[in-house]
Parts: structure tokens; C-alpha cells; sequence
């Protein structure tokens, strides 16, 4: 492909989604676990059935847990490769969009557009750890690109594509990767009063048994070795339970994405309401197809999660590629007619809060790093804003990602942790394992020496009390339940936000055990 701006969004979003992935440590909570069943995965060679710590994970679907094992079969097992296939997802993405949009709005739009999209701080957050979102997202928007092409093209190729893609998504995330794609494309074509003669255009019978041939061997395997215990666990819990009910340490709050709007949606947040004004305003934007579709993507995804009772920021991703198509339609058109000083507030309002929290935490290098935007703000403050805003975010983004993320991994506390007992674990061949009222995935990810149990203090009394060797992590203000009880302290670190200490405690000392 002779086309440079699809090369330099390849280069881009290489440097900013990929290539720093292996400089900084599992996050917790929900990172850890899909690279620790990934891990599990090859250790096993039970490439069906996912497991987190020894024990059955029913959460998502295969796609993911495969992604992230492939990723350490070509990498090895770390972080590089547990990220690898994800953050080629959010490339993929990228790439994507800016192929759509070529085919309809032209070149120079479609790259904007497509940097738009790459600039999205939640994207970059998701194309950064090894969780299904963004391979979700990539899918949820292939399916949706390809009925798009499809039906205005009259093209049965694309249909094809279309259910594969939502074969995928449906292997990444559930049925959610079918039954939502399909709601875009009803309330679409309802609009354009179309829906009942497309519906007899559409390849149902070839569409459905590709869509089945990609979706139906693992889903026939699980339930094969599982039965009810899978259908039980993410059919009715993970999909329809959390739909319509709330669970236990998830946001259920009516306005919980409003109140997460703004850094959901960063730097262009601020832009949308007026973009959405000047699309209902103007008349030409009703004949004009990409911008309409991406409306009624966008608030389809968005209304489908406001109404599910269990909200998270993420399951708002699949509505970014929209998000991103009509916020740069209003720049286009509009650029003219903002204020610079507009521009230069976003990027104050950004660096400001970055450079507080990092001088509060007492790195200072750091927060200078995070003010380079406002000194950008600054220099194109009375020039076109779109180029500024949208590389400066993306280069704090990148610095944040090389330098920050790698110069922090020195005060986080639990990866730390994991990778220490990890070595008592390979000193002290007979030493047993446990938490106490406290786990952490990033401790069980980097401990790799077998199951670590959660016990109640009684019992832990009972194990410093015993002959047989034994190693306790726990938080410091857990200690309290075991009063009275003879124990050694073995090594205690500070977490990096919290400031809780995790203690290492054991009933031998650290000599006995190092020999």
C-alpha cells in the first residue's frame, strides 16, 4: 500500500500502544488475572478451560486467554508478551478506521480521524494491558464497517466479513459481540426505513455458518467438560446477571458515565457536546451516511451500557471509533470558529492535575515531564489548534509510557511482593503459601509456584503455631488479628497510591528459610 499517512499511523500507534508494553508491571486487579490464566493456560496445556490461581474462570470467553498464550509462546512469559496480540488489536483499530473513512471521506480526514481515535486516553489505557476490550472493540468495529459497506455497497463479501467479525467478538467477549452489532445495524437501517428489504439481501444461511464455524467448537468444548457449571457461571451470571443486577464492587449508579465523561473521552471531551449541537443544527448532515451511522453507533453503545445495571469505563471502548468520527467532522467544519485559548485550557487543565499529583507524591521530574503540554499550549496557542492538541497528547502519552510508567515501577508494592516469595518459593522447596484476609492478582501472577490460598486468622494462627514452614502475605493493619501470635516479619513494602504496607510474615526466620 503506497499511502504514507497509513504508515506513519502504523509507526504511531506502534510506538505508543506497543513497543513500551514490557516496561512496566501487571496492574491490578483485573490485568493480572487474564495473564495469570494465559500462564496457567500454557503451563497446563488446557487450552479450553481458563483458570485464575487453580481454579475455574468462567469470566470471558477463549479469544483472549489464546491472544495472550501466543503472546508468551513467541515472547516468553512476561509482560511484553502477555500484551502483545492486545495492543496489536488497538493498531489494528486504528488502521481500520482510517481504511473506512479513505473509502468515503477522503485521506486527509480519515487520518485525523484515526489520530483522534489514537489520542483517546481510555484506548491507550486499553491497548496498554492485556484485558479483551480492545480486541472487543476492534472486532465490534470490524462487524459494524463491514455491514456498512455491505449494505451501500450491495456487496455480499462484506456481509461475510461482517458476521465473522462478529464470530470473533463473540469468542472475545460473549454474545454481546453479536446481539449488540446486530442492534446498530436494525436501529440503522430503521432509520433509513430500509430494514425489511435489506434483511432479505443479507446471506443468512452462508453468513450465520461462518459466524457458527468460528463461534461453535470452543463454546461445544467448554459445555462438553463443563455443562451447567460454564452455562451456569457466564451465561447467567457474567452476561445476564450482570445486565440486570449488581454485582458485588461494580459501579450500578444511574450517572456513573456521566460523572466519567470527561476523562473518559480526553482531550476531546470538551468538544462532543458542541460537535453533537452542530449536527442536529446543520442540515447537511443528514445526507451525509459515515456521519449518521456513527451516530446511531455511538448512542447505541452508549444507551445499551446506561441501561445495564453493572457499569465499568471500559465497556464504553466500542464507542470510541464513533466518538471519534463525529468530533472530527465538528473540527473540520468548525476549527475556525473555536477559540484558541480553548485549546490551550484543555492542555493546562491536563498537565496541571498530572504535574499536582506527581509533585504530592514527590517526583518532581516526573511532573515536569507532564507539563510539556501546556508549554505546546503555549507556543500554537494562536495557530491551528486540531495539529497541537492532537500530537501533544499523543507525545505526553508516549513520554508517559517510556519514561513515567518505567520510573514508578520502583515504588510498586505488590508486583514487589510476588516476585519475592516467588524466590523463598524456589529456596524453600517445603514452605506453604497463603494470604491472609487479602489478595492481590499481581502478587498471584508473579508468584508462579503454585495456588495461594485466602485464610481466616484462625486458621493462620493455627499454621504459625504448626512445625511445617509458612509464608503469610497480608496487608500491616491485618497483623492486629494476630495478636499474641510468635511470627517473624520477613520483608514489608509500601503500595505506591494507597500507602497501605504489605507485610511478608512466616513463623521461621528469613535466615532458615534462605538456607
Amino acid at each position: 500500500m503506497q499511502d504514507r499517512r497509513f504508515w506513519l499511523l502504523a509507526l504511531i500507534s506502534t510506538v505508543l500502544l506497543l513497543l513500551p508494553n514490557g516496561f512496566y508491571s501487571a496492574f491490578d486487579k483485573d490485568e493480572p488475572k487474564y495473564m495469570e490464566a494465559a500462564w496457567e493456560m500454557v503451563k497446563t496445556g488446557d487450552y479450553i478451560t481458563p483458570y485464575y490461581n487453580y481454579e475455574y474462570r468462567f469470566d470471558k470467553p477463549i479469544l483472549v486467554y489464546w491472544l495472550i498464550a501466543l503472546g508468551y509462546k513467541i515472547f516468553g512469559i512476561n509482560e511484553f508478551g502477555g500484551r502483545f496480540f492486545v495492543s496489536i488489536f488497538g493498531v489494528f483499530t486504528v488502521l481500520l478506521l482510517y481504511w473506512w473513512l479513505t473509502r468515503w471521506k477522503g485521506r486527509d480526514l480519515a487520518f485525523w480521524t484515526s489520530l483522534v481515535f489514537l489520542s483517546l486516553l481510555d484506548f491507550i489505557v486499553m491497548s496498554s494491558v492485556a484485558m479483551p476490550d480492545v480486541v472487543l472493540t476492534f472486532f465490534f468495529a470490524a462487524s459494524l464497517i463491514f455491514f456498512f459497506e455491505a449494505y451501500h455497497r450491495k456487496s455480499e463479501k462484506f456481509y461475510l466479513l461482517a458476521f465473522a467479525s462478529s464470530g470473533f467478538a463473540t469468542l472475545t467477549k460473549g454474545p454481546v459481540g453479536l446481539a449488540l452489532p446486530g442492534l446498530v445495524a436494525i436501529i440503522y437501517l430503521l432509520l433509513r426505513r430500509d430494514l425489511l428489504k435489506t434483511l432479505k439481501e443479507i446471506p443468512w444461511f452462508k453468513g450465520f455458518g461462518i459466524y457458527l464455524l468460528i463461534v461453535a467448537p470452543w463454546y461445544v468444548a467448554i459445555f462438553k467438560k463443563h455443562g451447567y457449571q460454564f452455562f451456569k457461571d457466564f451465561i447467567i451470571f457474567h452476561n445476564i446477571h450482570r445486565f440486570t443486577s449488581k454485582v458485588p464492587g461494580h459501579p450500578t449508579e444511574w450517572w456513573y458515565y456521566l460523572a466519567n465523561y470527561f476523562w473518559l473521552y480526553l482531550p476531546w471531551s470538551f468538544f462532543f457536546p458542541f460537535a453533537l449541537y452542530r449536527v442536529f443544527k446543520r442540515k447537511e448532515s443528514i445526507t451525509d451516511n459515515v456521519l449518521n451511522f456513527s451516530l446511531v453507533w455511538f448512542f447505541t453503545v452508549v444507551i445499551f451500557f446506561q441501561i445495564a445495571h453493572t457499569k465499568l469505563a471500559h465497556y464504553l471502548l466500542p464507542s470510541f471509533p464513533a466518538f471519534a468520527v463525529i468530533t472530527s467532522w465538528y473540527l473540520s467544519k468548525f476549527k475556525d470558529k473555536i477559540p484558541a485559548y480553548i485549546t490551550a485550557a484543555i492542555f493546562i487543565v491536563f498537565s496541571v492535575i498530572a504535574f499536582i499529583f506527581f509533585k504530592i507524591k514527590g517526583w518532581p521530574l516526573l511532573s515536569l515531564v507532564m507539563l510539556l503540554p501546556v508549554l505546546l499550549a503555549t507556543i500554537f496557542l494562536k495557530k491551528d489548534y486540531l495539529k497541537p492538541l492532537t500530537f501533544g497528547f499523543i507525545g505526553t502519552m508516549v513520554l508517559f509510557k517510556w519514561i513515567t510508567l518505567p520510573s514508578l515501577e520502583f515504588h510498586r508494592a505488590k508486583p514487589a511482593v510476588g516476585k519475592e516469595i516467588q524466590q523463598l518459593a524456589k529456596k524453600c522447596k517445603e514452605c506453604k503459601f497463603y494470604f491472609l484476609d487479602y489478595t492481590s492478582p499481581e502478587i498471584v501472577y508473579y508468584f508462579k509456584e503454585g495456588k495461594l490460598e485466602s485464610i481466616d486468622s484462625n486458621r493462620a494462627k493455627a499454621l504459625l503455631r504448626s512445625k511445617e514452614p509458612v509464608i503469610i502475605v497480608t496487608r500491616e493493619n491485618r497483623l492486629k488479628k494476630l495478636k499474641g501470635e510468635s511470627f517473624y516479619i520477613l520483608d514489608k513494602k509500601k503500595e505506591l497510591i494507597t500507602k497501605h504496607s504489605i507485610v511478608i510474615i512466616s513463623n521461621y526466620p528469613k535466615e532458615k528459610i534462605d538456607g
